[in-house]
Parts: structure tokens; C-alpha cells; sequence
């Protein structure tokens, strides 16, 4: 039995280039330069992406605002422990949450590896936004403190630091 011989003559103008394929993993410029472009424009559509997502990280607490009042309006204005509980709770988590607010928007940073300024990044504006709302937070807390009776706004309860008067007359009986 007579074995075949495979053999292409590429010089010989019989056979045009089109009819044979090229090999697995063979990547002409065309496809180089096309593969290049589709992910560029898979990076802007990443880094659109991220924004969008640090966005709604940064709306979060504004949306929980109106569940936090609710909480506080149910818990009343006397002084208890579930009320100083709450409101307790309501101050010091949004400290916390602006304390780590670089670990919330780190997932959301460039993939360049880069470190940009706070104002040249993408996320500055909702970086913004995030102390913003939880700013908005602590106010509430205060606003809750203060109908409780707990935050000296009144002059008597600076009484403890004013000297006392001195008169200026004595008279005797």
C-alpha cells in the first residue's frame, strides 16, 4: 500500500492562499488589532461598570434613612435603654462606615495599578456622596439626642462652669 504525501507548493499560483486554513492559535494582525480594540472598549465598559456599582454603594445609607427615623419615632423620647440603645447605634456606625470607607470603594478602583489622587479618581464623587448620606445619618442621631434632652442646649446646663455673682451690696438685719 502506497502512503499519500501531503504537500502544498504555496509558490504555485493553483492554489489560492484562502483555501487553506491557518493553524490553531495563529493570529493574523487583522485579528491582533481587532482583539485589541474589543478589549479596550471591555475596559471602559469594566470601569463604567465599577462606577455605576460605587454609586449604589454610596446611595445605601441615604436609602436606610427613612427605616432609621421610623426606628427612632417607635422607640420614643424618654430616656431607656432601647432608645439610647438605638440611637447609640445610630451615631457610631456611620463613624465606623466613613472610618472604612477606603476598604468600600477599594473594589471599586482602578484595575491599573496606578494610585491616583482623591480628586483625579473616578470615585470621587461618590466617595463624596457616601459621607454625605452618612453624615445625613449622625444628624438624625443628633436630632434624636436632642429630643431626648440629652444634648446641653440650654443655658442651665452650663450652669456647672459659670462662677457664681458676686453681689455688690450686703445688707445687714
Amino acid at each position: 500500500m502506497a502512503t499519500k504525501q501531503w504537500k502544498f507548493d504555496f509558490a504555485s499560483p493553483d492554489i489560492p492562499r484562502k483555501s487553506v486554513i491557518d493553524p490553531p492559535g495563529y493570529l493574523s494582525s487583522k485579528d491582533v488589532a481587532t482583539r485589541a480594540q474589543k478589549k479596550s472598549q471591555s475596559d471602559d465598559d469594566q470601569e463604567l461598570l465599577k462606577v455605576k456599582k460605587a454609586w449604589d454603594v454610596a446611595l445605601a445609607p441615604g436609602k436606610q434613612l427613612p427605616m432609621q427615623a421610623f426606628m427612632l419615632w417607635m422607640s420614643g423620647n424618654s430616656v431607656q435603654i432601647f432608645s439610647v440603645a438605638i440611637t447609640a447605634m445610630l451615631m457610631f456606625s456611620p463613624i465606623r462606615a466613613i472610618l472604612n470607607m477606603a476598604q468600600v470603594f477599594d473594589r471599586f478602583e482602578s484595575a491599573s495599578g496606578v494610585k491616583q489622587s482623591f480628586t483625579e479618581s473616578a470615585l470621587y464623587l461618590p466617595k463624596i456622596t457616601f459621607i454625605a448620606m452618612q453624615l445625613l445619618s449622625i444628624l438624625l442621631g443628633m436630632w434624636k439626642l436632642n429630643s431626648m434632652g440629652l444634648l446641653p442646649t440650654s443655658h442651665s446646663d452650663w450652669l456647672a462652669f459659670q462662677d457664681p455673682k458676686t453681689p455688690i451690696e450686703f445688707a445687714s438685719m
